[in-house]
């Protein structure tokens, strides 16, 4: 932010301070000096008055003067200036003056000896933005009070000044403020600052009609002022104006911008008799058109904070107002505006239609939301003054909560141990007064009620920040940290995470990091695991990341479209992420999506995912974290988003660990994935991280031979091929040792709701090989409990 040390210097004693001291205490104090420019410069300049104009013979537009300027005498002065003539008082320049443009030296033009220049105000710095077209083509042309050879001139024409270009951080919004500047100063100079009480000008009891239909404005205040004449600012006050980068319109409008310099809170000033009703409400429901000041139209959504008066928009909130109720040359009564709009709200509007203003970038900040009625009072105390009001009304106000200082309890223990300072209580208190803060002492407490305008300090923590940048972090002496070290190490679930994550690169499973915000419509797909409701975002930036996930797969097929969209069908993508749901709870989840060909493979052999890719990374996964494989099982699945015959739900010890399959046809259409056909996995990994880790028995190794027997059976499609594989086992587990499916099979032969399923059991014995006897008996046991158990059928 950009402010006049003029401005500021009018309400505190800065002349023993030099301007290099004062950008070096705020800087150490927080409040960042970027950089410090002059308003307008020149050395060696005077008032002189021309004594003769003659125009240069051979030349259409140079003219030949004698100037006075003072006690460097009569002058011999060429210049170009159109509006030169005989009496002007004007800025002269003479001989050794430096100015922006460089130093001026007596020289001669065309044979014609000149011993100076005749200044314009872009000659001496000024940006043209500030002056006239009649400024900018010609010498500036001085009131004719101004007294001959007068050589404080920049400070006749309000242009000694310097302006501090400060970068506030977000919590110093106060300092948006020339009062507020004025009190920073003074509390680290620890000089006394004067602003001034200004007494209320009502005189009559105006009402006027005020609501707000939102909670985004909590405060909408309205004072009347009538019968006052529009006409230009005086000059001091656009110089302040210009000094703070602020053109000058007219003296109601500026008196606006000049109330905001000084307090920081914006107002808006509206043509009273171009109000449809003497009302103004505000809401935030409105859609439709808006022309606003700059004469643009711009397109209002639902949320956008909107100032209304008989169901018209007369202003949106907080960022500009109508051309509707615009201040002219014929304005004669105004309503004036001071009002809380809610930051984020504004914000919003601000960014989507690319409108901001000084008003806007205050209320995105942070205002004092407490100063109303007196930024009120001043303002109509200078219509007054400025613009011959004759009638000023009371103030208006809607305020949904009254103001409640706020008190904060602490000690000067706590504020030495978090600063590691040894500063006294005295000092502290001292400190803290200096900032404004009223201090009580209640035993070892320091009970402290914080100024209004001061919207940063929340905490403890806030006061000891106070104490520091008031007593000079200089004050800290440089020591070594003390504290006691321990043996450090990870978390459990940091380093089991990392070994899923581990095993899963090693796979050449792409990790990811996805968007954790999805659409409405993600927040019911894949919930198998997880059905908690999903926090919803109060002021979401787009429709596509409005709520929190609770699952991580909808994340992570959006990622996958928009590869296959851009012709990468080969995609294997992993994420592990912390979840979190409205009833409070954390849950880590992994998700997996395969899709196309498996790369690891050679380029010509790669081979296409399948489910069974899927089941085998889960399998090793398991293994991986020591579950055998007796303790988990696959079961159909019924879940909408997957392919029901192609996925399955893994419990382990008899809780539900994860699900897995391949996408439903429908689900890829909506996702516009063509005939892309991925499968995909989502587990819960604390679910995983509880399960006891198998113990693991040692077992000789039979010296006798393994024999293999192969089945093929036909069974109905509701037997699955792991209620098989176990029932298998069952017959006898000591030389049954393992059960092997080789094929699956539907078709021609194989009734309507059947399949065939070929399996290879493998047969030892710990003490004899195994008879022809022995297997036959043992393969006949097989068939009748699978023929029994399921009403299987062996296929001959």
């Amino acid at each position: 932010m950009k402010i006049s040390l003029n401005l500021i210097k009018k309400y505190i004693d800065l002349s023993s301070i030099s301007v290099d001291e004062i950008v070096h205490r705020l800087t150490f104090a927080g409040v960042e000096v970027e950089s410090v420019t002059s308003l307008a410069s020149g050395s060696k300049l005077v008032v002189g008055e021309v004594l003769t104009c003659e125009n240069m013979p051979d030349s259409d537009h140079l003219h030949l003067t004698t100037v006075n300027a003072g006690k460097y005498g009569i002058l011999h002065i060429v210049c170009g200036a159109p509006n030169v003539r005989k009496g002007l008082k004007v800025i002269v320049a003479v001989d050794g003056c430096k100015l922006p443009g460089g130093t001026i030296k007596k020289g001669k033009v065309r044979g014609h000896e000149s011993e100076g220049m005749l200044c314009s105000l872009l000659e001496l710095g000024v940006d043209a933005k500030f002056l006239s077209e009649k400024q900018k083509e010609g010498i500036e042309e001085l009131p004719d009070d101004f007294i001959v050879g007068s050589e404080n001139v920049l400070e006749l024409l309000g242009l000694d000044d310097y302006i501090l270009d400060l970068k506030l951080l977000a919590n110093r919004s106060d300092l948006y403020s020339a009062y507020n500047v004025a009190k920073e100063l003074g509390t680290l100079f620890e000089k006394d600052v004067n602003i001034p009480s200004i007494k209320d000008e009502c005189n009559s009891s105006l009402h006027f009609d005020v609501d707000s239909m939102t909670p985004y404005c909590p405060q909408f205040s309205i004072r009347v002022v009538k019968d006052l004449s529009v006409k230009p600012s005086p000059k001091w006050l656009s110089d302040i104006l210009r000094a703070n980068n602020i053109r000058s319109i007219n003296n109601i409008v500026d008196i606006g911008n000049y109330v905001m310099l000084l307090t920081g809170q914006p107002l808006h000033m509206y043509d009273l008799d171009k109000l449809p009703k003497q009302e103004l409400i505000v809401k935030d429901d409105y859609e439709g058109e808006f022309v606003a000041l700059d004469e643009k139209t711009y397109i209002l959504q639902k949320g956008d904070i909107v100032v209304t008066s008989d169901n018209k928009i007369m202003c949106l909130g907080g960022v500009m107002g109508s051309k509707i109720c615009e201040v002219d040359e014929n304005t004669k009564n105004v309503a004036i505006e001071a009002a809380n709009f809610d930051f984020a709200s504004v914000r919003r509007t601000s960014i989507r239609l690319a409108l901001s203003s000084d008003s806007s970038m205050r209320f995105v900040k942070g205002i004092n939301p407490h100063q109303y009625d007196d930024v009120l009072i001043l303002a109509s105390s200078l219509l007054k003054e400025l613009c011959d009001a004759k009638e000023i009304g009371n103030t208006n106000t809607y305020l949904k909560e009254e103001y409640k200082p706020l008190f904060i309890e602490t000690t000067s223990n706590y504020i030495n141990n978090r600063l590691g300072t040894m500063f006294s209580k005295d000092e502290i208190i001292n400190a803290l007064r200096r900032a404004y803060v009223e201090v009580k002492e209640d035993g070892n407490r320091l009970v402290c009620k914080i100024p209004e305008h001061r919207i940063d300090i929340l905490g403890e923590a806030d006061l000891s920040e106070e104490v520091i940048r008031i007593l000079g972090f200089e004050n800290v002496k440089s020591e070594l940290p003390s504290m006691t070290l321990s043996l450090g190490g990870l978390d459990e679930r940091i380093s089991k995470k990392r070994i899923v994550r581990s095993y899963l690169r090693g796979l050449g499973i792409d990790e990811q990091l996805s968007y954790s915000l999805i659409r409405e419509k993600e927040t019911k797909m894949f919930n198998f695991l997880n059905k908690d409701e999903c926090y919803k975002i109060i002021n979401p930036l787009t429709d596509e990341h409005e709520y929190v996930r609770s699952n991580i797969l909808p994340s992570l097929m959006n990622i996958l479209s928009y590869n296959v969209n851009h012709g990468n069908d080969n995609v294997a993508i992993f994420e592990v992420s912390d979840l979190f749901t409205k009833e409070n709870k954390m849950c880590s989840h992994l998700a997996i999506v395969l899709s196309g060909n498996d790369l690891r493979q050679s380029y010509l052999d790669g081979k296409e995912y399948s489910f069974y890719h899927m089941k085998g990374i889960v399998d090793g996964l398991l293994k991986l974290f020591g579950i055998d494989e007796k303790r988990y099982t696959y079961e159909r699945s019924s879940i909408d988003e997957l392919h029901p015959g192609k996925s399955a739900i893994i419990k382990a010890d008899g809780k539900v660990l994860c699900f897995l399959g391949e996408l439903h046809p429908n689900l890829a259409n909506e996702y516009g994935l063509g005939n892309v056909s991925p499968i995909v996995l989502e587990m819960n990994l604390d679910v995983l991280f509880n399960i006891r880790t198998s113990q693991k028995k040692m077992e000789n190794i039979s010296r006798f031979p393994v024999v293999k027997r192969d089945f093929a059976m036909v069974v109905s499609d509701d037997i699955t091929a792991n209620q098989i594989v176990q029932e298998i086992k069952k017959v006898n587990r000591e030389l049954i040792k393992c059960v092997d499916i080789f094929d699956v099979y539907r078709g021609e032969h194989i009734k309507k709701g059947y399949y065939s399923i070929a399996f290879s059991v493998s047969f030892s014995s710990m003490e004899k090989t195994l008879t022809d006897s022995d297997l036959s008996a043992l393969q006949e046991t097989i068939i009748k409990t699978l023929e029994n158990k399921f009403k299987a059928e062996l296929r001959k």
